[in-house]
């Protein structure tokens, strides 16, 4: 098309300017339309428009115009011209135009490449970026590092992960400390030779964390990085934190085996029957129970199999029965080595999702053990029962609403029924004293509340046949496993017997305590004529020696027998609680003058020679004066009796820290060692045959510890055996040395100088009269009554200022003539003494509350008498 136009235009052109060229146009304008479709069509295209160009010139610039004909030479000569020249100049320029077209496509194909490797370079820069974003913003572990393991990139979620703080902190840490110590060397040794050799390699391996140290699990994914020649030229890594999995994985096989160890512990195991295919899977502890090798092929009949015997049919009817929906829950026998075994087992059915039966899962549980136990708690059980039936002590449980839940035979046998018919009931239901079992329950009520045990030391209880029992009775809380009390366990024992025997003992012991009474009073009256007529004989100018001798004898021997009254009556109280101190403070070197007057007179009728050692620095002591120098006084004729005539005896007075200590040693017969342990005790007597020659009851030295006790100190005593002599030792808590400016609270008797009118009032003639006699020879104005109403009658008359009353009165007794002589006017206001040999502390109470000014013992001391009157 563009041949054509382009011929169409230079024809126009030549035509219409032929006047230009003054003939034919030159045809070789026809060159430019042929280089130029040579230029641009090629050759075909050049000869196309040669071809034409010839034609047209022929038809169009021709003589004769519009013909195909040439008239002249010189035409024809100007086409060939035209037609070689553009045949030649159509192969020359689509030569240059192929040869451009060549170098231009050269160039544009360079320019294209040029484009493509800029967009594959941006693509390849955008995918890094993309690459880096991603690798920035992933969660996983991401890491590059080069062919010596040294990292050139970690994203922030892999610092994160092992706790290193930066990237330039993780570019200096080697790729093997990443790893623990243990996991190192096969990460360097064998993991990475395999990349290096299948560019590729994954792995489960333990991370540590830098700062704590804690374990990370990761799937460690590793490829390698190779440039343009496919040569290896680092790693890369993106690997994934697996430890939550990792511990779920852990925590699942721990599950599984803390079942496996419960199912062991517990002894049971599982199993599941597939009814289908007649498959029975068995857990471990399956396994062991029934005594197979863990993995056996198991069917349905070979359970069968191991079951007893004897317990087969009801196994299997009752497993055909749980297919139908019943329970499978059975207790029966295995053999299993030769031995019995016993197991339960529970099921339940499984289905498909339509409904089919599959099968059933169950348990089966080792009760071999409990099987055993529970015979072993049946016997125990019947064993314990036959053993609280045979108790003769009543034994039960109760609850809070004091129901029995527990009881034996001799329970059942007070309330005149069976053990099993006092279950659930209560003492209401059995005993007719209803302030018994208010009383019962009350103190049920206090041990539940309080959680405490109670012991009732004696309480009453009704029996059926109506009898009335004692009881000691002990009742302990029961707690549940809260730790909460709601039952008590009683336990009472019959001591009806024991209180009976109480009862006779405590009237025997008051019969005993009223026969002492009465002997001291009767051993006492003769003492007192004997002692008034001794004393009434030394007041006369004697000139005859043995009479003089006589008088000291038979004075020593009443107040020695007066002493062995006195103890006998001492240790009565002692032994019941009933003495009494006066406490007072006192030096001690008063109550050791005192013993040392008290035995005087013994030791000199042994002539034995007492040798007193005391310190210079006054001691006190708080306590009872009298009581104390009765125990040093004892001590001294212990001593005495102990110790042959002409023998020596020390006494030792000292202080040791906060003790005054008094040591009394004799050269006498001694203690033989199996008695000293014994020294102390009632009625012991070193020497009987001794004791009995020089007067005792065995009491003396058991007194003196008693007493000594009872003033907070000790008394010991030491020998070295038979006749190598004996020491006493007594530590009395002294008083501290600020204490010794206290004064004795003690009074020196003074004889009276005043003259009474006195009423002796006794049954017993002889002490009434010579005591009247002793009070004559002092000048005071005496009368004497032997009975109660005639002492009134005299007192009514004779206006006595002093009566001298005996309690024990053929007709009143003192206590009530006192009262009476209280009620007289004339003796309203007279000094009324108690003149007894009743010396137990109840009489001396008696005498006060009866309106006695004092209470003296027979025989009378006549000193204290005389004290006593001029003190009123």
């Amino acid at each position: 098309m563009t041949s054509i136009l382009g011929t169409a235009a230079i024809l126009f052109v030549l035509e219409d300017l032929q006047f230009i060229f003054g003939g034919s146009p030159p045809l070789l304008l026809f060159l430019v339309v042929i280089a130029y479709a040579a230029w641009h069509g090629g050759t075909k295209a050049g000869l196309f428009t040669t071809v034409l160009s010839a034609v047209t010139s022929v038809y169009f610039l021709t003589e004769p115009y519009n013909s195909f004909y040439i008239a002249r030479p010189s035409e024809m000569l100007r086409i060939v011209i035209l037609v070689g020249i553009g045949t030649v100049c159509t192969w020359v320029i689509a030569r240059l135009h192929d040869q451009e077209k060549r170098a231009l496509h050269t160039v544009m194909d360079r320019e294209e490449q040029l484009k493509k490797e800029i967009a594959r370079r941006n693509r390849t820069q955008a995918e890094r970026n993309l690459y880096v974003s991603l690798a920035k913003s992933s969660t996983e572990f991401i890491g590059m590092c080069d062919t010596q393991l040294e990292p050139f990139f970690i994203n922030d979620a892999g610092l994160q992960l092992v706790g290193l703080d930066s990237l330039e902190q993780a570019l200096k840490t080697p790729v093997k400390d990443f790893f623990f110590p243990e996991d190192q060397a096969f990460i360097m040794n064998e993991f990475f030779p395999t990349v290096l050799q299948n560019s590729r390699a994954e792995i489960e391996i333990r991370f540590r964390h830098f700062k704590t140290g804690e374990v990370l699990w990761m799937i460690y994914n590793v490829f390698a990085l190779k440039d343009l020649h496919d040569n290896i030229v680092g790693f890369g890594t993106v690997s994934t934190n697996i430890t939550e999995h990792k511990q779920i994985e852990e925590a699942l096989r721990e599950s599984q085996r803390d079942l496996n160890h419960a199912q062991a512990v517990a002894h049971i195991g599982n199993w599941r029957m597939n009814i289908r295919n007649n498959v029975l899977e068995w857990s471990d502890e399956n396994f062991r129970i029934f005594g197979i090798p863990k993995g056996t092929p198991l069917t349905y009949q070979s359970f069968l199999d191991i079951v007893h015997p004897a317990d087969r049919q009801l196994v299997d009817t009752t497993w055909q029965q749980a297919l139908t929906g019943m329970p499978y829950d059975i207790e029966h026998r295995l053999i299993v080595d030769k031995k019995v075994k016993w197991v339960r087992e529970l099921a339940e059915l499984e289905f498909d999702k339509h409904g089919v039966l599959l099968g059933a899962f169950g348990t089966t549980e080792d009760i071999t053990d409990i099987k055993s136990t529970q015979e072993a708690l049946q016997y125990e059980r019947s064993f314990l029962r036959q053993i609280i039936d045979a108790v003769p002590s009543m034994i039960f449980v109760k609850d809070r609403e004091g129901r029995f839940m527990l009881s034996n035979e001799a329970l059942a046998q007070c309330y005149g029924t069976s053990p099993d018919s006092l279950t659930g009931l209560t003492d209401e239901n059995f005993n007719p004293n209803a302030d018994e079992v208010t009383h019962f329950y009350q103190n049920d009520l206090d041990v539940i509340r309080t959680g405490k045990s109670k012991l009732i030391p004696e309480e009453k209880v009704t029996h059926a046949d109506g009898s009335v029992h004692w009881y000691s009775t002990v009742k302990i809380p029961l707690y549940d496993t809260d730790n909460s009390c709601s039952k008590l366990l009683g336990v009472a024992t019959d001591i009806t017997e024991r209180k009976h025997a109480e009862e006779t003992l405590r009237l025997m012991d008051r019969r005993k305590d009223e026969f002492l009474a009465m002997l001291a009073h009767e051993l006492r009256n003769p003492l007192a004529p004997i002692r008034n007529a001794v004393r009434l004989l030394k007041m006369q100018e004697a000139t005859d020696p043995k009479l003089t001798l006589s008088c000291n004898i038979i004075d020593r021997q009443v107040t020695h027998m007066t002493r062995l009254l006195d103890d006998l009556l001492d240790m009565a109280r002692i032994m019941q609680g009933k003495i009494r101190l006066k406490i007072e403070h006192f030096e001690l070197t008063d109550i050791v003058n005192n013993a040392i007057e008290t035995s005087r007179p013994l030791l000199e009728s042994r002539k034995q020679e007492l040798i007193i050692s005391q310190t210079m620095t006054p001691q006190w002591l708080e306590g009872d004066h009298v009581r104390l120098a009765q125990v040093l006084s004892n001590l001294l004729n212990n001593a005495a009796k102990y110790t042959g005539e002409g023998g020596k005896i020390m006494l030792s007075v000292m202080r040791e820290g906060s003790d005054a200590v008094i040591e009394i040693k004799d050269s006498g017969i001694g203690i033989s060692p199996d008695i000293l342990p014994q020294i102390f005790d009632l009625f012991t007597q070193a020497d009987h045959t001794l004791a009995h020659s020089q007067g005792g009851l065995g009491i003396g030295l058991t007194l003196v510890r008693q007493l000594v006790e009872i003033h907070g100190g000790t008394v010991t005593a030491a020998s070295e055996g038979i006749g190598q002599g004996s020491t006493f030792t007594v530590r009395l808590p002294a008083l501290p040395m600020d204490s010794s400016t206290a004064e004795s609270a003690r009074t020196e008797s003074v004889l009276p100088t005043s003259k009474f009118r006195i009423l002796v009032v006794d049954d017993y003639a002889d002490a009434a009269e010579s005591l009247m006699m002793l009070l004559q020879a002092k000048g005071h104005e005496v009368e004497i009554a032997d009975c109660g109403i005639k002492a009134i009658e005299q007192a009514q008359v004779f206006h006595p200022q002093v009566v001298l009353l005996d309690i024990g009165l053929p007709d009143l007794d003192g206590y009530e003539v006192a009262k009476r002589l209280r009620a007289l006017p004339e003796t309203r206001d007279a000094t009324l003494i108690a003149l007894t040999g009743y010396g137990q502390s109840e009489d001396h109470n008696r005498s006060q509350s009866a309106g006695f000014n004092h209470h003296l013992l027979k025989p009378l001391n006549f000193d204290e008498l005389s004290a006593l009157l001029t003190s009123s």
